[in-house]
């Protein structure tokens, strides 16, 4: 008995068996909606598909054919999707639905188009992703900077509060709301003891004074770091919220941020999603690789992965095993992201703490 087939293609979805059409849902004849519908059956199931397959269901169907069964996953329809690697021409559904040559041609030459105007306006959402993390780690690297200058600037007028405030925030957000060391009084968001240090300190400071426009200049510093640390917590924020969205799986299993530069690093979440584990275990270890290759000593165990505190904090002996672990288990979460699969980031992440307790033991 042969098996039904599902085709979608700009006339919308059909099922078709031994070659022939028994079953479609249209779509609208607008090219615009036609461009939509097909970029959503790229990765996940468009209305017109779904409506199908549910026909399909209540004939008893339960096994049909399609282009790619990962974007079917997760449907709940009972039905198997397996691969069909033969292609069916369109001139078939044209034929069917009486569409001339000539029609065909304008209506693919049309939805192209609009599927090239789509893809220059509207960004893969896994770029919003990687531009933000990029953006983290700039910002980041501009208030360490910021902020070692501020000590060395201000530590000319009162060095000695870098000795009590060891916390670049609060010591930026306290010269950038109090200025000269004699307005340094009532803190509230500091204890008692540092408190009463920093007014011993500011009694016997070997700083010397600031003129009002070297106050000025510092308090502008220090509140432009304020501002720029507050802008980095906004910005892991943010990429908490998108990667829900773009990448539920592997923010589940590594944290937003981990599986964020791992999308970064490699490119785009559909790259990331075609690397084997053994890529994935040394993204962010490529100048050590290409050393291993070299020299032949020492391969990298881990790349970027070891941020992970559950790898960082594990002794060398299992350090390997659990990268390997953890690796394994983000390439299948990789892949249910980008396929749009189920969710089975929470289970992931449950067997790889369970791995972890194991080689703890």
């Amino acid at each position: 008995m042969a098996n039904i087939k599902l085709v979608t293609n700009v006339f919308g979805a059909f099922a078709l068996k031994n070659g022939k059409v028994i079953e479609k849902f249209p779509f609208p004849k607008d090219p615009k909606d036609i461009a939509k519908r097909l970029e959503t059956a790229e990765t996940g199931v468009c209305e017109e598909e779904l409506k199908l397959l549910k026909r399909l269901k209540d004939t008893k169907t339960e096994i049909v054919l399609v282009d790619n069964p990962n974007r079917f996953r997760g449907l709940g329809l009972d039905v198997e999707f397996l691969e069909d690697k033969e292609f069916t021409n369109i001139a078939v559904i044209a034929e069917h639905l009486g569409i001339q040559k000539h029609e065909v041609n304008e209506i693919i030459t049309a939805v192209n188009h609009e599927l090239t105007k789509r893809k220059m306006r509207v960004p893969e959402r896994d770029q919003l992703v990687m531009q933000a993390i990029s953006t983290m780690d700039e910002v980041e690297d501009v208030v360490n900077k910021m902020t070692e200058r501020l000590r060395e600037w201000y530590g000319l007028h009162f060095p000695e509060l870098a000795l009590v405030v060891q916390n670049p925030d609060l010591y930026a957000r306290i010269v950038s709301e109090r200025g000269r060391r004699e307005n340094i009084t009532g803190l509230k968001n500091i204890d008692a003891g540092s408190m009463n240090n920093i007014e011993d300190y500011k009694k016997d400071s070997i700083g010397f004074e600031l003129s009002d426009s070297d106050e000025k200049a510092l308090k502008s510093l220090a509140g432009t770091i304020v501002k720029l640390t507050e802008t980095k917590a906004q910005t892991e924020a943010y990429i908490d919220s998108l990667m829900q969205d773009v990448a539920p799986n592997t923010r589940e299993l590594a944290g937003p941020l981990l599986a964020a530069r791992l999308i970064l690093i490699a490119g785009g979440l559909k790259r990331l999603s075609q690397m084997p584990a053994s890529t994935i275990q040394i993204l962010g270890a490529e100048d050590a690789f290409f050393n291993f290759l070299r020299t032949k000593r020492d391969p990298p165990k881990h790349g970027v992965i070891f941020q992970l505190p559950e790898i960082r904090s594990a002794g060398k002996p299992v350090r390997g095993k659990l990268a390997r672990t953890f690796a394994a288990k983000f390439a299948i979460a990789a892949k249910a992201d980008y396929f749009k699969g189920e969710f089975i980031g929470k289970k992931l992440r449950d067997d790889f703490l369970k791995r972890v307790q194991m080689l703890k033991r």
